[in-house]
């Protein structure tokens, strides 16, 4: 499976596997740091979450249209 990018919650948020696992994280409205999402969070990413590409997702990080993070993993 490949990296999945989403705007959730008014922030960031990306599902990124790792072996058997995928492991969702998020950047909360006033935070910089990346938050390890529970599962619950991972199936609002689909939800409540709009997917995007990767070039979209990056673009609109940069340009500050949901909340910036120099590096994205």
């Amino acid at each position: 499976m490949e990296r999945l990018y989403f705007t959730w919650e008014e922030g960031p948020a990306v599902l990124d596997p790792v072996g058997d696992a995928d492991f969702g994280y998020f950047i909360s409205p006033g935070n910089t740091d990346w938050t390890l999402a529970e599962p619950s969070q991972v199936a609002d990413f689909f939800v409540d979450g709009s997917k995007m590409s990767k070039t979209d997702f990056e673009t609109r990080l940069h340009k500050g249209e949901i909340l910036s993070k120099e590096n994205i993993f």
